[in-house]
């Protein structure tokens, strides 16, 4: 199953992200503010620049098995930017993208990213200094949350033959090296 695949053949990138990004301060209490505004604008820059282009790359039949017009997020990060008081950036690098098996591989980094970010959330509203967060991006889906991902990996599996496995790690490779390659 490509699910398991993309799991598997991502992880080293998916770990290089999360050190980038902090991660392991969440959980011990040492993320500060600036490391948040830090992961909010990484993900706006990944949004903003691929949100559209990997919806295009995904066929009708799909998009409906996926209800990909709610999984739309670039909308609900701009809005954490303005609570933030951070400026959008206007700065476009579109992704290459060779098939659907492609823009799937992609959008499984986007979707990943909103399952971890609910756990973000989720730790971050415990610290008193992140009160005043609205985490709307990271609680995007609500409750919805883990039966969205596993909609997504059905999908996904169903849909993505064997002959398109490489093209699917390769469209997720894309995205999180995207990511890593991103500076402030």
């Amino acid at each position: 199953m490509i699910s398991e695949t993309l799991k598997a053949n991502t992880k080293i990138l998916h770990d290089q992200v999360e050190a980038k990004f902090n991660s392991n301060r969440i959980f011990d209490g040492t993320f500060s503010m600036r490391d948040y505004r830090n992961l909010i604008l990484y993900n706006y820059l990944f949004l903003h620049n691929f949100e559209n282009e990997v919806f295009s790359g995904i066929s009708e039949s799909v998009a409906e098995d996926l209800n990909l017009g709610k999984r739309r997020k670039l909308s609900l990060i701009e809005r954490d930017l303005e609570s933030l008081n951070m400026e959008k950036s206007t700065v476009q690098i579109l992704p290459d993208i060779k098939n659907e098996a492609e823009a799937l591989g992609m959008l499984y980094v986007m979707e990943g990213s909103t399952l971890g970010g609910n756990v973000i959330a989720k730790q971050l509203s415990k610290n008193p200094d992140f009160h005043e967060v609205s985490f709307t991006y990271f609680r995007c889906y609500g409750d919805k949350t883990g039966s969205y991902w596993k909609n997504f990996k059905e999908v996904m599996d169903t849909q993505i033959g064997a002959e398109f496995y490489e093209d699917c790690v390769a469209g997720a490779q894309k995205a999180y090296q995207f990511l890593l390659n991103l500076s402030l």
